[in-house]
């Protein structure tokens, strides 16, 4: 299983985790299927946004219907761990599960190494199963342990 995200929304996701730092970052990538082509960033509106991320149901609202209108759809849904690796929490899966309606997959950037930022890629189902997803690029590879 995969996840097509072009290599120039891979750097806007690591500018966007890079200015949001130490806070969370978070946001939803938009397009079709498996085939990320936008990269939609929202506010992280939570009281600890250290070391968690909650939307701005007004902005997710906006995006919806965005995506509504484009006859798109939310691919995935993104945020970034400050102090972390790049893998989802018990908090992580507990709210992937509550938004599966949303999308199953999930993007982190992982901000572990400040000058090496690591972008990985999951689903997790209704169950809380956690399967890494194989992120493929409109260029050379991606691969998180370069």
């Amino acid at each position: 299983m995969s996840i097509k995200i072009p290599r120039l929304i891979l750097a806007e996701l690591i500018n966007h985790a890079l200015q949001d730092d130490p806070n969370e970052s978070c946001g939803l990538l938009l397009g079709t299927d498996d085939e990320v082509d936008e990269m939609h960033r929202m506010s992280n509106v939570n009281k600890k946004p250290i070391s968690r991320y909650t939307m701005q149901p007004g902005e997710l609202i906006e995006a919806q219907e965005k995506a509504k209108k484009s006859d798109r759809e939310f691919v995935a849904i993104y945020h970034s761990h400050t102090f972390t690796q790049g893998y989802p929490s018990k908090t992580d899966i507990k709210n992937a599960v509550a938004v599966a309606s949303i999308s199953t997959r999930h993007v982190i950037v992982s901000l572990v190494e400040k000058t090496r930022p690591v972008v990985r890629a999951f689903k997790i189902n209704g169950h809380s199963e956690v399967t890494e997803l194989v992120i493929q690029t409109d260029g050379e590879p991606y691969r998180a342990s370069d």
